[in-house]
């Protein structure tokens, strides 16, 4: 029980509140990137965990962190956490599960909104934007700003 006080406290609820309202703006401006403008379906999810990314570690270093360690190399592990959760999410997760969840017509229906050729990129963003942002959270909470690093 102690445990799980010490995941489930007041960052987390932040995050939760930052996080959802960041995942909703990035994660639509991806899909219209995408889907309206024709970027590129690797170039659309890079420019939503960039931006996105930013405003993650503003409201994390401000408002969800704001006890932990200040020091130079914060910025530091913040990138190479962001990039490690990307690769992870967009390039491991994402194939995999898009593979399993689009043998499921309802799904596979789903993910028809941008047209026939981008429902595996649709499945893809989706599934690696949910990925990243869980791996994100604990990225953040026990690498990023952590209170081990002052």
């Amino acid at each position: 029980m102690r445990t799980v006080r010490r995941v489930v406290d007041r960052a987390l609820v932040l995050y939760l509140v930052f996080g959802i309202l960041n995942y909703i703006f990035c994660t639509a401006l991806m899909f219209f990137l995408f889907n309206v403008f024709g970027v590129n379906e690797h170039i659309a999810p890079v420019i939503n965990y960039g931006l996105g990314g930013v405003i993650q570690y503003l409201s994390c270093k401000y408002w969800i962190f704001p006890g932990a360690y200040k020091g130079g190399g914060q910025w530091l592990r913040f990138i190479i956490e962001t990039v490690v959760c990307y690769g992870i999410s967009y390039y491991l997760l994402a194939p995999l599960c898009a593979d399993f969840l689009l043998r499921q017509e309802a799904v596979y229906d789903f993910f028809t909104f941008g047209g026939g050729p981008k429902i595996t990129a649709n499945c893809e963003m989706a599934v690696g934007s949910l990925g990243y942002a869980l791996l994100n959270y604990f990225g953040q909470r026990y690498f990023v700003f952590s209170k081990r690093f002052t």
